[in-house]
């Protein structure tokens, strides 16, 4: 018999889908360890982005939401000179306080400032790490250095995603002064190419800013221009005030993995799984990563709990948000497609399709689901 302390599930790692995972697995009377090499709160470069859909995830409301949070009922675009006000919705958290409020919520065993190295399979059939906890399930919630993914599944086909951001305090009234909106209403530059984009978020007395690229290669230069427009130089009105500029001078990189159908395949074995940004679901088009987060933790501890762990892929795959992200990849590889065509022939955009790709860009930033998805998807199985 172990002498190791032994759990039924342990989770590596306490963000949105590992909490979430472990809050479905304590409330059906699984003992649950999560193990973090943070310390909460911590910080998390993120935007913060929560669309609608998010709150059913999660079960509350958002009154019952007591940090900081900001609604918004519209969206501000800038793509190719033009800037476009669209009527969108959705809400905004620092993370310093959202993974923080749900890792506690979730009542789970917590371990902070723990480094997972060893992972082994024991005789019975569980998972043992670093020699001193066991269990039967083990779920990888780590994000995208995730050691769970890294040591049990294979390396992802797809190359990741790039971003330079930063959340940083301001001037409160400076913020205001110079935002584009309302508090808490986001300001968007579409980048010319359409392989990313770039963001200035005002959260009170907060300022998040940043570049993401579907290529990491290409986050740094994106940025560089990115800043230029946001700080006025190339001739439009500041939207961040001088005072938060010396800020910019030290913004933080990272990657993380789009969804790719393939993943889907890969996401568990031998009572292993993978959830959230260890498994690669932020949302093709537009980024969006809390909100696959917490539904793959939920699934995933839905299917652990109810006895049925190997029904997990299949459950997310056919989830209707899974589904949409299916059809959305499979039209961002053919909108690749036209654009290649497109330079190869110099054929200018006109501005109907420029705003078009805003009006569309707008719809998925809400997280809304796909008109008629549950067609496509099913003509697609």
């Amino acid at each position: 018999m172990s002498t190791l302390s032994t759990y039924d599930a342990i989770i590596v790692g306490g963000g949105p889908a590992g909490s979430t995972c472990a809050s479905i697995l304590v409330r059906s009377g699984l003992r649950t360890l999560i193990l973090d090499s943070a310390h909460f709160p911590r910080v998390k470069l993120c935007a913060g982005w929560l669309s609608a859909p998010v709150w059913d995830v999660l079960g509350l409301s958002p009154t019952e939401y007591t940090p900081g949070l900001w609604a918004w009922n519209q969206v501000h675009i800038n793509f190719r000179g033009k800037k476009y006000t669209v009527k969108s919705n959705g809400y905004f958290v620092r993370r310093y306080e959202f993974d923080d409020f749900l890792l506690r919520r979730s009542n789970a065993e917590i371990l902070e400032g723990y480094f997972v190295r060893q992972i082994e399979r024991d005789s019975e059939g569980y998972w043992v790490l670093n020699n001193q906890f066991r269990a039967k399930y083990l779920v990888g919630a780590g994000g995208s250095h995730c050691p769970v993914a890294r040591a049990l599944f294979p390396k992802p086909d797809n190359q990741p995603c790039g971003t330079q951001e930063r959340e940083f305090e301001g001037i409160p009234e400076d913020i205001a002064a110079s935002r584009a909106g309302a508090d808490g209403e986001p300001e968007i530059l579409l980048h010319d190419d359409m392989k990313g984009y770039s963001w200035n978020i005002p959260k009170g007395s907060w300022l998040n800013v940043g570049t993401g690229t579907t290529v990491a290669r290409e986050v740094v230069p994106a940025w560089n221009k990115a800043r230029a427009f946001f700080e006025g130089v190339t001739g439009r009105r500041a939207t961040i005030p001088v005072s938060a500029r010396p800020m910019l001078e030290k913004m933080k990189g990272h990657g993380y993995l789009a969804f790719h159908p393939n993943r889907l395949r890969t996401c568990q074995h031998d009572n292993a799984f993978l959830v959230g940004d260890a498994l690669g679901l932020a949302q093709p088009m537009t980024g969006e990563g809390i909100l696959p987060a917490l539904l793959s933790g939920k699934i995933c501890g839905m299917a652990i709990a109810e006895g049925a762990p190997e029904t997990y892929s299949e459950r997310l795959r056919n989830h209707p948000v899974i589904s949409d992200y299916r059809i959305l990849y499979s039209f961002q590889q053919l909108v690749k497609k036209i654009l290649q065509g497109r330079s190869s022939k110099k054929q200018p955009a006109s501005s109907l399709s420029d705003r078009l790709f805003v009006r569309v860009f707008a719809y998925l930033f809400s997280g809304k689901s796909i008109p008629g998805s549950r067609i496509f998807a099913a003509m697609r199985t």
